[in-house]
């Protein structure tokens, strides 16, 4: 072994001085360089670990905001298809009504019409009636005219 420590020209006590160096430069490295190194690894862990729960919570949230929007407008369809439902109803009760009055309205104008043609008819029958009779006196009277003429 001193042969192959004399061919490759080790000397040992450089060698150990060299050992002892890396060892010190080890320890300060692995004091200042490493530690905080590993101490801003970890931190940057535990923020993205933070991040994606935080991440899956507002995923959930999102779901249930979802879920919750999906249910009022259900909800608001269900109004709006009762009012529509019931506007629908209470517009045909309104036409029944109005319906039920024009009709009531068109008999009493055609019953008032009705009386209307039976007094003018009764009052032209009247007056015809009269005419007739007038006539019949004019007529009556020429021929006694006449008859006592001839």
């Amino acid at each position: 072994m001193e042969q192959i420590v004399s061919v490759f020209g080790i000397n040992w006590k450089l060698l150990l001085i060299q050992g002892v160096n890396f060892g010190l430069l080890l320890a300060i490295l692995y004091r200042f360089l490493y530690k905080p190194v590993l101490k801003m690894v970890d931190a940057r862990r535990a923020k993205i670990e933070n991040a994606i729960r935080n991440a899956e919570k507002t995923e959930i949230e999102l779901g249930l905001a979802e879920m919750e929007k999906a249910r009022v407008i259900s909800e608001a369809t269900k109004r709006g298809d009762e009012f529509i439902l019931a506007s629908k109803k209470h517009a045909e009760t309104e036409e029944h009504t109005i319906m039920q009055a024009a009709h009531r309205k068109a008999v009493h104008i055609l019953n008032e019409a009705e009386r209307r043609a039976n007094r003018e008819h009764d009052e032209m029958m009247q007056k015809a009636e009269r005419e007739v009779a007038r006539m019949a006196i004019l007529s009556a009277e020429k021929i006694l005219r006449h008859g006592a003429v001839k």
